[in-house]
This record gives structure tokens, C-alpha cells and sequence, in this order.
């Protein structure tokens, strides 16, 4: 009988079947059925921590146990752990039941590759559903002629196949008890106290980490004194507290009041766990690489484009002075430190908007600019204040994931755009031209000379003329081939690298080490190759002069007219930044991550707002939170456990380490290199920065279910992973759904990339405009019940 344990009964109850089928020809027949059991509650049920004080004490504990082919080749090699295990459990030698009787009663069959009797946990899938927990099990077993009850505890040495439903064990809990003994000790009692336990990941990640069974047997009898306290706490009904509790509009200052509440005390925890913990300094300092190259090379990048379009008022050396400084007052004040800020694509985008507006109306940028920030700012506060970030309750992950797409496609296009530039001023410019034709003139003169002399002297003189013409740049087709290479070598390396963690090579220690430096190694990897091994090849340098001139916005040159109407202009950025910082911080949240810290929506928005007010006084550039990075700074810090279902595996976070450090540390380390810098960056192509750019729009793409739906309209429905939204939502409801996203991404990249300027002013109205298209618009396309199954609201 195999036990699956937390599944809703309502729907187990339906599923629930005894079936009787026939193994083979001539064979027997195999009887299996699945109920529901509830976990053991500590608190009622006093039996739960006495079993773990009186059983663990003698329990048998095997740690890092190799999953060994058996001696006898009849038999799977399930049966070589279940040897060496009862050889731990029944070394005491008080008792006369056989190993062989054992596993008669433990298998099901003569190979002895199929437990007779398990428990195992169900999780919650992706966005809802229930699937079996493969990463543990738990075999339970009556054995009549038994005296004592027997515990046994393996942790595998790789995660290991242990029959249907088990393909993926990591924890095997093997559970001999007495026939005739009380109620509340029989071994399906014992596994519920074991299999609750075992439920929890935070266990499970602090068992990956334990060296000797003492340490493995103190943390078991922790969390199960923990799991007890949460459970004697959870017997107050807390949900209509917290709808009494939760912050409205006319109730200023209340959302930063609770949100400083609840932060404030993991404050100097913050700090530690960046340090104190397994891998944790490890995954710091990789941490720390990455946000160092993904925020200084994008840096660079939109500096110098705000160089260009600004003519140097907005340059490198600014938005490198902002960045700096707003990272690190962001990192050191902000509630949830996971959020990476900085400037942004879209904020480049209104930059230029700005900049036009005042070109039309002849209101000096400079002033107008910072007047739009400061505008920006005090919008920003008053969100706060009256606490309308409560709003993203009614965000989902459609939202958020179709915003995120389309950061990842103006990444994309802002990658090709420099490809296409790069072949346009270096393959197809003028003089590349001429060269083809005196290259087509060399090449059919000898003929034409042959056949007629003065046709061939004719088209001589045009072609001397031609090449006498000016031309702006010379032919250098050798740049553009090496600026592709680099371009996609660069993404090529840093994902392989990046899913290096998924294959067979190496250590998993030394396979999670390159995953974790993906990016780092990508990027000087191929710098090197671009300006150290191909030197003789003359690429485009950034502009960085270092020179550090920062000075205060003259606002007495503007008039009173431009100050009301840079609050326009300032009051549509404000939208843009409330979507864009709520969206980021809601992806960082997300339940999938495990944080346990909680989040801090409106005091992070007064945060961002005083930053901006700084940086608009002295004319730096505007800084937000930002997609991919934030989601993409959470990932770095997990740990995850692979699960499998149906044959298809997939990571899930256990584990995450809520620093401030990372930040900190990454904005020092730009510090410190803008002193240098301008020794530094000859040395990193610009075909580099652009491989970064698609390196994190496609890692984006990893986990999100808009893209994997999209790829379903060309996949074979036979081949479609057994998702939830695939077993719960008809398929023609989850097509109709995917292609109203898609209908929203389109509408997004209309406003996002049209060259109309006035135009692009309304894009982050758009943006606000899909949370009331997600709750009134489509449930007249597709019924409650199925968007609530494929797309839940966050309720974060």
C-alpha cells in the first residue's frame, strides 16, 4: 500500500482506485491502493516527539550510501540498500527474525525491486496541482515475529531510482515495527511522525549539509521542535487577522509601518546569512561576480547610448556615480535587499522622451530633467503613503511574466541592433561597396579586355571615379564576423556553463561551482579572446574618459511653466516606476522562492523615491528595480533539489539566502573599478556586452510558464510535460489564455519600441491598464476556475 500524504481529500477521493492487473503472462497480479494520510500533529498527538526522543536515540542512520549493483543479478540493486541497512538496524542482535523473512515483508515481488508498503509527501505543483514529492520515501513494514520497533535513516550519495513514484530519492526512511503493538505505535503511526519531518524542505536542504549522525540525528529532533511550535501558533486562526490587519488607501503610512515591522528584526540577519551557513560564503562571492558584470557592462552600455542622445549632459561616468551610490543606500535601507537596482532600458527610453519634449518646448534638458525626477519622486511617496501597493495583490504571474518577456526581447533587439549597426558601418558601408565592384571589375576584365578593349577602358574611368569618392568609414568586414563571434560565443559559453549543473561531468560540487561563475567566466573568457588573441583587429571601443564632473541642476533656468509641465511628464514615469519596482519585488517574492523574511512593497517605494530626489538634484540618471537581475539575484542564492515527474525533471528552490551583502559588496567592487576603469574597458569588446544582454533574456526564460505555453502550440500534444495547467485546464481554455498574453506582449512592444515619442509616454499606463484586462476582460474568454488554476493571483 503506498500512503501519499498532504493531497486534498476531496479530490484523493475521487482519484482513490483499487485496481488489480495482471504483470505478465503467467505471473501474479498486483494489488495497489493510494488514500490520504494526515501529518502527524506534535501538539495532540504527544506520541509524534516522543517517538523522535525515544527512536532516533537508537535509530540507524547511514549517510552519503551508495547505490551499489546487487551480487545476486535476479535482484535490482534496491535490495544491496536494503541489506546494508538492516545490517545497521539489526547489529544489537536481540532479535531472531531473518533478513530474508524482512524483505520478504519489505518488497512485493521476488526481484525485490518494488517496496510493499511506502509513504510519501505530495507538494503543491506549479501554480497548483498536487504531484508525489520523489525526492524522499518512506517504507513502512508489519513484521509479526519483530519485538522492538527499528528506524533506519539513509541519505543517498546521488539521488537515486527506487521504483515507480521514486525515481529520485535522495532520503530513504526504512520503518520495522511489531505486529501487535498500541494504536499510536503501529508503523504507519511511526512513518507519519518520520514522513511529516521529512516534508519539510528546510529540513531536507539542512540534512544535504550534515557530516556525522549526531549532527544528522540533533537537526531531526530541531526541526521537529520547531514543526511544533509553528503548529501550536497555527491553532490561532490568523487569516481574518490579517484581512483586519491588512493596510488601506485611507490609512496613511500604515503599509511602511508594517512593512518596517516586519523587516526590521531579520535586519542584522541580513548580514549574516550571507556568511554564516553551508555554501554561503560561496555563494557570496559568486553572487557578488555576477551582479558586479551584469549591472557595470549594461551600465557602460546605456551610458554611452545617454551620451549620444544627450549630448554628454547624461554620460558614463554619471550613471556609473549614480549607480554607486543609489545601489548602496538601496542595498544598506531597503526591506527586501534581494531587489537589484539600476538604470534601465526603459528608463533610457523615457530619458530621450524627456529630452525631445524639451527640444520642442526650449526648456534647457538638464533642469527639465531633474525637475521630472523630483516630480517622480513625490508621486512615488504619496503611493506609498497611502499604501496603493497593495494593488499588486491583484497581480498574477501572467503579469509579471509578460513584463518580463518583454525586458527579455528589448534586450534581444537592443543585441541586434548593435550586430546590424556593426555590419552596416563595417561589411555594407561604402567603401566595402567599391571593393566589391573593382573586386567584379578585376574579376571580368581580363575577358572583357580580350573581347573588346574599349568597353574595358570605359568601365576603368567609371570605376576610378567611384573609388576617388569619399568614404566615412574603411571596409572592415573582419570586424562584424568577430563582433558575431564574440557576440554568441559569449551567451553560448555562459549558458552551457550556466547548465552545467545539469549534467553528468564532474563533481556536483565543482558542476554547481562553474554554474554559479557562468557569467564571469563568459564574459573574460571571451574579452580575452577579442582584444588579446584576434588584437590585430581594430573593434569599436566604449567611451569612458573618467573624468568625474558633478555638480548641482541650475533649476533657477526654468520657468514656472516647465515646472508644472515637467510634473506630466513626471506623474507618467511615477507609473512606470510603481509597475516596474512592484513587479520586480513580486518576482523576488514569489512563493516559489521560499523566502521567509517577508516583503517590504511601499517602504522599498519611499526608498527608490529619496534615492531618485538625490540623484535628480545632481543631474544623475534614474534608477529602479530591475528585470531580469532581481529574479535572476535570487536564483544565484538558492540551493534546489531536482524533482521528477512523469520522466520530467525539473529544480525547485528549497533553500534561499536573504543578504544584503551581495548588493553591497557588487556596488563597492563598481567603486573601486571606476577608478581604473578607463585602463580596463579597451579591453572588453562591445560584442561581449551584447552576448550579456542575451545571456540574461534567455536564463530569464528559464521557469517561465508564458514561454513554455507559447512552445506548446508547436509541440506534440503527446510530448506535453505533465504540468498542472496541462492536466487541469482544457486545451483549448490554456491556448486561448497563452494567446491573450501573447495579444499583451504585442500591445507592450507597440508602445514600448514605437519611435513616436508622445507615444511612448502612455506605455506604462498600458502596463497598470493589464491588472483590470486580467480580472474583467478575460474571465468573459476563459472561466475563473481555469485562470485561477493556470494563472493564481499573488497574494503576497
Amino acid at each position: 500500500m503506498e500512503d501519499l500524504n498532504g493531497v486534498d481529500k476531496k479530490q484523493l477521493k475521487e482519484d482513490q482506485d483499487t485496481s488489480t492487473m495482471t504483470v505478465k503472462s503467467g505471473g501474479t497480479l498486483l494489488h495497489r491502493m493510494q488514500q490520504p494520510i494526515e501529518h502527524k500533529d506534535f501538539v495532540e498527538e504527544v506520541r509524534g516527539i516522543m517517538d523522535i526522543n525515544n527512536l532516533l536515540d537508537r535509530s540507524a542512520v547511514l549517510l552519503d550510501l551508495q547505490d551499489q549493483p546487487n551480487e545476486n543479478p535476479s535482484t535490482s540493486s534496491l535490495e544491496s540498500i536494503v541489506d546494508t541497512m538492516l545490517n545497521s538496524m539489526m547489529s544489537a542482535g536481540n532479535e531472531t527474525v531473518t533478513r530474508e523473512e524482512l524483505k520478504s515483508l519489505i518488497f512485493s515481488n521476488n526481484e525485490m525491486d518494488m517496496l510493499a508498503n511506502t509513504v510519501q509527501g505530495t507538494i503543491e505543483g506549479d501554480g497548483g496541482g498536487h504531484e508525489v514529492d520523489q525526492n524522499w520515501v518512506c517504507s513502512t513494514t508489519e513484521v509479526p515475529t519483530l519485538m522492538n520497533r527499528v528506524v533506519g535513516i539513509s541519505r543517498m550519495s546521488r539521488h537515486t531510482n527506487m521504483g515507480e513514484g521514486a525515481n529520485e530519492v535522495k532520503f530513504f526512511i526504512l520503518i520495522l515495527c511489531p505486529t501487535n503493538i498500541k494504536g499510536t505505535k503501529t508503523a504507519l503511526e511511526t512513518a507519519r511522525t518520520f514522513s511529516t519531518l521529512f516534508s519539510d524542505m528546510s529540513l531536507r536542504h539542512a540534512l544535504l549539509e550534515c557530516t556525522t549522525d549526531l549532527e544528522f540525528k540533533a537537526q531531526i529532533r530541531k526541526t521537529a521542535n520547531e514543526i511544533s511550535t509553528r503548529q501550536e501558533k497555527a491553532e490561532i486562526d490568523m487569516s481574518k487577522e490579517e484581512v483586519d490587519n491588512e493596510p488601506r488607501f485611507l490609512q496613511p503610512f500604515r503599509g511602511i509601518r508594517d512593512d518596517l515591522a516586519r523587516r526590521l528584526p531579520y535586519y542584522w540577519s541580513d548580514y549574516k546569512d550571507g556568511v554564516v551557513g553551508p555554501k554561503s560564503l560561496q555563494k557570496t562571492i559568486s553572487t557578488t561576480f555576477f551582479l558586479y558584470f551584469s549591472i557595470i557592462l549594461p551600465a557602460i552600455a546605456f551610458g554611452n547610448l545617454q551620451d549620444d542622445n544627450t549630448g554628454g549632459d547624461i554620460n558614463v561616468e554619471k550613471i556609473l556615480v549614480g549607480q554607486v551610490c543609489g545601489g548602496l543606500i538601496f542595498s544598506v535601507l531597503a526591506g527586501q535587499p534581494l531587489v537589484v537596482v539600476m538604470t534601465t532600458a526603459p528608463l533610457v527610453l523615457f530619458t530621450k522622451i524627456i529630452l525631445l519634449v524639451a527640444q520642442d518646448f526650449g526648456f534647457p534638458f538638464l533642469p527639465f530633467f531633474a525637475m521630472v525626477g523630483l516630480w517622480n519622486s513625490f508621486f512615488l511617496i504619496i503611493y506609498a503613503v497611502f499604501n496603493l501597493s497593495k494593488l499588486m495583490k491583484y497581480s498574477s504571474r501572467s503579469t509579471e511574466e509578460t513584463f518580463g518577456n518583454f525586458i527579455s526581447i528589448a534586450l534581444t533587439v537592443d543585441a541586434l541592433k548593435h550586430l546590424a549597426g556593426s555590419f552596416k558601418s563595417n561589411y555594407n558601408n561604402k567603401a566595402c561597396k567599391l571593393e566589391d565592384i573593382q573586386s567584379q571589375h578585376q574579376h571580368d576584365s581580363l575577358n572583357d579586355t580580350l573581347v573588346n578593349p574599349l568597353i574595358s577602358a570605359l568601365s576603368h574611368n567609371i570605376t576610378k571615379r567611384a573609388a576617388e569618392a569619399p568614404t566615412d568609414l574603411p571596409c572592415q568586414r573582419d570586424v562584424s564576423l568577430l563582433y558575431l563571434i564574440l557576440m554568441l560565443g559569449t551567451v553560448w559559453l555562459g549558458v552551457s556553463l550556466f547548465d552545467f549543473v545539469k549534467t553528468p561531468y564532474l563533481s556536483s560540487g565543482k558542476r554547481e561551482l562553474l554554474s554559479d561563475y557562468a557569467l564571469p567566466v563568459a564574459v573574460i573568457v571571451f574579452s580575452i579572446i577579442g582584444s588579446v588573441v584576434f588584437n590585430k583587429v581594430d573593434l569599436d571601443p566604449f567611451k569612458f574618459e573618467g573624468k568625474f564632473n558633478i555638480t548641482l541642476v541650475p533649476f533657477e533656468e526654468l520657468t514656472v511653466g516647465a515646472v508644472f509641465f515637467a510634473a506630466l511628464l513626471g506623474f507618467s514615469l511615477s507609473i512606470l516606476f510603481f509597475m516596474d519596482q512592484n513587479i520586480s519585488a513580486a518576482m523576488v517574492n514569489s512563493p516559489e522562492n521560499h523566502l521567509k523574511k517577508g516583503n517590504a512593497y511601499h517602504w522599498d517605494l519611499v526608498v527608490v523615491a529619496l534615492i531618485n530626489a538625490v540623484l535628480s538634484i545632481f543631474g544623475l540618471p534614474f534608477m529602479h528595480a530591475v528585470l531580469p537581475h532581481s529574479p535572476l539575484h535570487v536564483q544565484c542564492l538558492a540551493d534546489k533539489e531536482t524533482r521528477v515527474t512523469n520522466g520530467y525533471a525539473r529544480d525547485v528552490v528549497t533553500y534561499v539566502r536573504e543578504t544584503r551583502l551581495t548588493n553591497i559588496f557588487s556596488n563597492i567592487l563598481i567603486g573601486i573599478t571606476m577608478l581604473f576603469l578607463q585602463y580596463i574597458l579597451p579591453y572588453i569588446p562591445k560584442a561581449v556586452l551584447d552576448g550579456l544582454f542575451l545571456y540574461m533574456a534567455v536564463t530569464a526564460l528559464y521557469g517561465n510558464q508564458m514561454f513554455e505555453r507559447v512552445t506548446l502550440l508547436v509541440t506534440e500534444q503527446a510530448a506535453y510535460p505533465p504540468n498542472h495547467y496541462i492536466k487541469r485546464v482544457p486545451q483549448r481554455k490554456m491556448h486561448t489564455f497563452t494567446a491573450c498574453q501573447l495579444v499583451n506582449l504585442l500591445v507592450l512592444c507597440v508602445f514600448g519600441f514605437t519611435p513616436w515619442p508622445y507615444i511612448k509616454m502612455i506605455f506604462p499606463v498600458v502596463l497598470a491598464c493589464f491588472l483590470p484586462i486580467r480580472h474583467k476582460v478575460l474571465p468573459l474568454l476563459v472561466e475563473r476556475k481555469y485562470l485561477e488554476a493556470i494563472d493564481p493571483t499573488t497574494k503576497d
